[in-house]
């Protein structure tokens, strides 16, 4: 086993904190020297199991400490604190010392109207709403906080598997890829364009590169494009995202349980000087009446008297369980809204959700399942259909030809950085992009490994160049050498890569020779009207394409192979393939409860605008006279049009993304 202690976590913790790259090299020797000092394989991470255990007891779990919610006896005391309730204290020590003390007011059992405030007290700050509530909402978000942030993870330990987040150790391997979670402090020891999204770190818009000149990763960040690995160095509460964490405290009042209690302030303010100048015009009275003060005649209708209906003006004006009745209807809310699977983290939250008006909404993932399957197709010129069916009648492997499968086996395998976690024969978990996944799952229908094809190619000269996928391009390619030439194998988003298409798939051999056909206007018009059949049947439209390239061309410039624009044309058209991802149980009838409630549900997404037309619908958000807009022409718009179109616009396509 290695030497865990090489590196002691103190050190590594300077280094982490300080992002101290110069103290790096001179402490370690690099990031090679750092996962050496480790026990960490750059390449296969950390092997033994034992050094896993090691290091989770040495620099920590990957896991935030969550502030202690207060005790149920400082609940109470907090409660006692209010205005309010200190008030009812005083008047209800004053009916119970006088109701006991005084003969005549015993005799007409005064106490008990004290004894009768006390428990209403103690219901209020105890028993109710109060600091039982308090207590309980405040240990839930304790218990809560603890689950909120475990996703699952891919990790390199001997090979590439896939943990929970909160497993994860210092010294571990992980594969990053674009819309990937950052879930601990790390260095980049791979960089393939690379780029991390730390706005919600550092407040800083747009994505930093990280590559040997930048390669410190934070967790709480997420992968902006390309791909690449990081070498943990700090997890949980060791991490600056943790470290900010444990600033945090609970929240205090929400702006309405504020404003309700300066009201009721308020008004037991006004109740206590009319109390007060009740007293005053009684005592004046009673002194002229009484020539005097004679001291046997105070209790006999008296000061005393006067003095206890005054305490009664006080307590009747002030309305105490006005803010308690807003604590236990926002208490209420909170958990009918977690029954729902909603994670409530401030009671402000509820009120600002009672007041919204519209609602706006992703498509992939929330209104649907974000579980994909190839249900449609175009294949060399042959369109095959199976929507409506699951994954397991994707097209099969004798529909396609041999020479093309392989292609299309070998470019879904390598042009893809998802991964599926085999549970059995039958049970399937995608981690990664979801329509990568869907892809996958295609070839393990026609009998491929994608494992074992990335195994024969990653890692070796095979792969010359990656270009990740791009909102600007939407398409990522990859670009292979085969014993004949270079073989560029490309996906995306059907229209965009039917663009750099000039020829047409028919058949392919074994060696990789390409029959093909030239793709003329009426030809592209027809494979349009493809993606649009697609796309209206609410289908993710995704084109899958190849060009082969002279390994020596000395007519290319020597960066060439740089630009992803230089290869990423005059290419062949292998396939389109309709991805279905259903809409969620529940959707339908959760958009109709919303336009009942007054709350207009606006859908935004990426995709084409066909499909997100064909869920809007299939989710009761496009009614006969929605609008649905582009977002390059709504940006584009006079301000005179827009408003017109506002109250009416139900769906928005950004145009922006695509797998």
């Amino acid at each position: 086993m290695a030497n865990v202690a090489s590196i002691t976590a103190e050190d590594l913790d300077a280094l982490n904190s300080e992002k101290d790259s110069l103290g790096l090299d001179k402490r370690c020797g690099g990031v090679s020297g750092l996962a050496t000092a480790l026990g960490t394989d750059p390449k296969a991470g950390l092997r033994d199991p034992e050094l896993v255990h090691a290091h989770r007891q040495t620099y920590g779990v990957n896991q935030y400490k969550q502030g202690r919610p207060q005790s149920l006896i400082s609940a109470v005391c907090r409660s006692f604190k209010t205005p309010v309730i200190l008030l009812l204290c005083l008047a209800a020590t004053l009916y119970t010392v006088f109701g006991v003390a005084i003969p005549e007011e015993r005799h007409n059992q005064t106490w008990i109207e004290g004894i009768a405030v006390w428990a209403a007290i103690l219901l209020a700050t105890i028993v109710g709403p109060g600091a039982v509530i308090q207590y309980q909402e405040e240990f839930q978000l304790c218990k809560l906080n603890a689950e909120k942030d475990v996703i699952d993870v891919k990790v390199v330990r001997g090979g590439e598997t896939t943990v929970k987040s909160s497993e994860v150790v210092v010294g571990d391997i992980l594969p990053l890829s674009e819309g990937d979670k950052i879930v601990a402090d790390g260095l980049v020891i791979e960089s393939d364009d690379l780029a991390v999204d730390e706005a919600s770190f550092t407040g800083e818009a747009g994505p930093v590169g990280k590559d040997a000149s930048d390669p410190w990763c934070r967790a709480g960040t997420q992968v902006a494009r390309g791909s690449g690995k990081l070498l943990v160095t700090a997890v949980g509460d060791a991490s600056d995202f943790g470290k900010t964490m444990s600033l945090l405290s609970f929240p205090e009042r929400t702006p309405l349980q504020e404003k309700l209690a300066h009201v009721a302030a308020l008004v037991g303010n006004i109740g206590l000087t009319l109390a007060v100048t009740y007293l005053i015009a009684l005592l004046i009275k009673w002194c002229v009446v009484n020539r005097g003060f004679p001291l046997d005649k105070a209790c006999h209708n008296g000061p005393v008297q006067f003095f206890l209906n005054s305490v009664t003006i006080i307590v009747v004006a002030i309305p105490e369980g006005l803010p308690l009745a807003v604590t236990l209807a926002l208490a209420y809310s909170v958990r009918k809204t977690m029954k729902g699977q909603n994670y409530v983290r401030v009671l402000a939250a509820c009120e600002t959700m009672g007041g919204a008006t519209a609602m706006c909404v992703d498509k992939t993932g929330v209104l649907t399942e974000n579980s994909m399957a190839v249900t449609d197709g175009w294949f060399g010129g042959r369109p095959i259909s199976h929507a409506g069916r699951l994954i397991t009648h994707a097209p099969a492997a004798d529909e396609i030809d041999p020479g093309l499968r392989q292609l299309l086996e070998l470019g879904i395998a390598l042009n893809s950085t998802a991964s599926l976690t085999e549970h059995g024969r039958d049970l399937v978990t995608f981690v990664g992009n979801r329509t990568e996944c869907a892809l996958l799952m295609l070839g393990r229908k026609w009998g491929a490994n994608y494992q074992r094809i990335r195994d024969q190619h990653d890692g070796t000269k095979d792969v010359v160049q990656r270009y990740e996928f791009t909102s600007a391009r939407k398409m990522s390619s990859v670009l292979l050498r085969t014993p004949d030439n270079l073989l560029l194998l490309n996906k995306g988003a059907a229209e965009w890569v039917l663009q750099k298409c000039s020829n047409v798939a028919l058949a392919a051999s074994t060696s990789g020779a390409i029959e093909t056909q030239p793709l003329d206007d009426a030809t592209r018009a027809e494979l349009i009207q493809v993606i649009v059949g697609m796309a209206t049947k609410g289908l993710r439209c995704i084109s899958l394409a190849v060009r082969q390239l002279s390994s020596s061309d000395e007519s290319r410039q020597s960066d060439f192979f740089d630009n992803a624009e230089n290869v990423e044309q005059q290419m062949t058209l292998v396939a389109i393939v309709g991805i279905k991802d259903h809409v969620r149980d529940g959707v339908p009838a959760t958009v109709r409860k919303c336009h009942e409630a007054g709350i207009t549900v606006r859908m935004v997404t990426g995709d084409n605008i066909h499909t997100a037309r064909q869920i809007a619908e299939e989710c009761g958000i496009l009614t006969e006279d929605g609008v649905v807009l582009e977002g390059p022409n709504f940006r584009t718009m006079p301000i005179q049009e827009v408003k017109p179109l506002l109250p009416k616009l139900q769906v928005g396509y950004l145009g922006r993304r695509c797998s």
